[in-house]
């Protein structure tokens, strides 16, 4: 299979979870509003699971925010032809860090330098 099949293939499945995303969204909106208008019930257990609940719907929707602004900045740089080049060496970022990683801005090795960078130089242990 050609690079460009690969690269339309990614497409489709960063457009896909993108729908699957906005859709989980929605459903997760529904859920918080119905349980802000829920009544609160005076008890203190009750409030806490309810303030609970709120907090983790409210963790899921920040988390599909991030989410669809990965997907979105993947399908950009797709439009602009540069998808799948690394930001670092302008090398071609492998297809099979883009396939497990779609939101991958940089070759493995410059992704590891990165990192390694950002937490504090060589001393630093990676995340991986």
């Amino acid at each position: 299979m050609s690079r460009s099949n690969d690269l339309n293939r990614i497409r489709e499945l960063l457009q896909r979870r993108r729908r699957e995303i906005l859709t989980a969204n929605a459903g997760a909106h529904r859920e918080l509003t119905a349980l802000k208008d829920q009544e609160r019930d005076p008890e203190y257990e009750e409030n806490a699971q309810s303030e609970l609940a709120d907090y983790t719907l409210s963790s899921l929707l920040e988390s599909q925010r991030r989410e669809i602004m990965l997907i979105d900045a993947a399908l950009r740089r797709m439009d602009m032809g540069v998808f799948g080049d690394c930001v670092d060496c302008g090398f071609e970022i492998p297809i099979e860090r883009l396939e497990a990683l779609p939101f991958a801005i940089r070759c493995e090795e410059d992704a590891t330098l990165h990192e390694l960078e950002t937490r504090g130089g060589p001393a630093a242990t990676p995340s991986m």
